[in-house]
């Protein structure tokens, strides 16, 4: 028995050692965990450094706006022949260049040459006609004056000549006019320019009026845009512009603003002179780059300075001034961004400073660091 009492007694011994050393182990862990958080928690209210802006209030902002329009040529024409006939000589091809006054087709002439003859015969035929009756008149002149002849026939005498002057400069008349049919027989450029489109061949019967050559014209392109009434302002007539056309820019100036507006659209066009041809082409997509301008009260920041608010809305952190370091949140809307900058309405001042990046980091009310030097805000 006192084997087995000696036992017991042994066991609750380790027993009431085990949850001591236990108890021990415990408070010594709990001890050393509040030392840790002691030891932490002045780490955790350090000041957060953050990079800040100065917030400029401003009554309107201006916003990138590009006008579309085309490349033309001053000046196109669809050439034609005044009279009809067939066309037997075309000159030039498409793509060729040419000069004022070149010609550059010609229609046949054999009916035209045939009346020209049968006129020049009756001009002869008028033209003796006219001196046979000039020498009677002469004649008659003379007998009337010797009292040989009647003053009625020296009247018929007098009226036959002026009929036969008048034959004379009848036929005269057709056949300048005939000239001139034949003159318009022959096509010519009006301006120097460019082929660009050929409608016939040799050998084809032609009215007149029926096109036959396109001619675009070499001088310096223009190109036409059709401006918002709201931005018409900023383009003045002879005002140096740049003109996107494809990838690249071309120089340009303002020759003309046009009086009227149209009545669909509500714009007013506006021709810009090329300062050079190359690599553009009539017909060409152009891009003219303006501006504009919007009556609204708020400030520019990046768009890095804002995060997420509630009710889809966006909050700025903002300190009053320098010396207080405890960040406000501040509820704005945006009102225009280009993707780097935001325009924002909304509670703020000018001159407060504002958290401009890390934002998402942030909370309200902690306490920050500010450098020495801010960075500047946005514009």
């Amino acid at each position: 028995m006192s084997a087995a009492a000696s036992l017991a007694k042994s066991g609750k011994l380790i027993l009431v050692i085990s949850i001591v050393v236990f108890i021990a182990a415990l408070v010594v862990l709990l001890m050393t965990a509040g030392l840790g958080n002691a030891t932490q928690a002045p780490e955790a209210r350090l000041p957060v450094a953050v990079s800040t802006g100065t917030i400029k209030i401003q009554s309107g902002f201006e916003t990138p706006i590009n006008v579309f329009g085309l490349v033309e040529s001053p000046k196109a024409a669809s050439l034609s022949f005044d009279v009809a006939g067939q066309v037997t000589t075309l000159l030039v091809e498409e793509g060729d260049v040419v000069s004022q006054g070149d010609i550059l087709a010609r229609q046949d002439l054999q009916r035209l040459n045939a009346r020209k003859r049968e006129l020049q015969a009756s001009l002869e035929r008028a033209n003796a006609d006219l001196a046979l009756t000039q020498v009677n008149s002469d004649r008659t002149t003379s007998l009337v004056e010797r009292k040989l002849e009647s003053a009625q026939r020296l009247d018929e005498v007098k009226a036959s000549l002026n009929v036969a002057k008048a034959q004379v400069s009848e036929i005269k008349a057709t056949l300048n006019s005939l000239n001139v049919e034949m003159r318009k027989a022959t096509l010519i450029s009006p301006f120097d320019g460019v082929v660009n489109r050929r409608f016939l061949d040799e050998g084809s019967v032609v009215n007149a009026g029926s096109p036959v050559f396109g001619l675009t014209s070499i001088e310096n392109y223009q190109a036409r845009f059709a401006v918002p009434a709201d931005v018409i302002d900023q383009f003045e007539v002879n005002e140096p512009v740049l003109v996107k056309v494809g990838d690249i820019n071309v120089a340009g100036t303002v020759t003309q603003r046009l009086p009227i507006r149209n009545v669909q659209t509500r714009t007013v066009d506006i021709l810009v002179t090329l300062n050079s041809n190359e690599r553009v082409r009539p017909g060409d997509m152009a891009i003219l780059s303006g501006f504009r301008s919007h009556t609204e009260t708020g400030a520019w920041l990046p768009v890095n300075a804002l995060s997420n608010g509630l009710r889809g809305l966006w909050r700025v952190f903002v300190l009053s001034n320098e010396k207080n370091t405890t960040l406000e949140a501040r509820i704005v809307e945006v009102v225009y961004t280009d993707g780097n900058n935001a325009f924002v309405r909304g509670a703020l001042k000018d001159g407060e400073i504002y958290v401009n990046e890390g934002t998402h980091k942030l909370a309200p009310g902690q306490m920050v660091s500010i450098p020495s030097q801010h960075k500047a805000g946005a514009r």
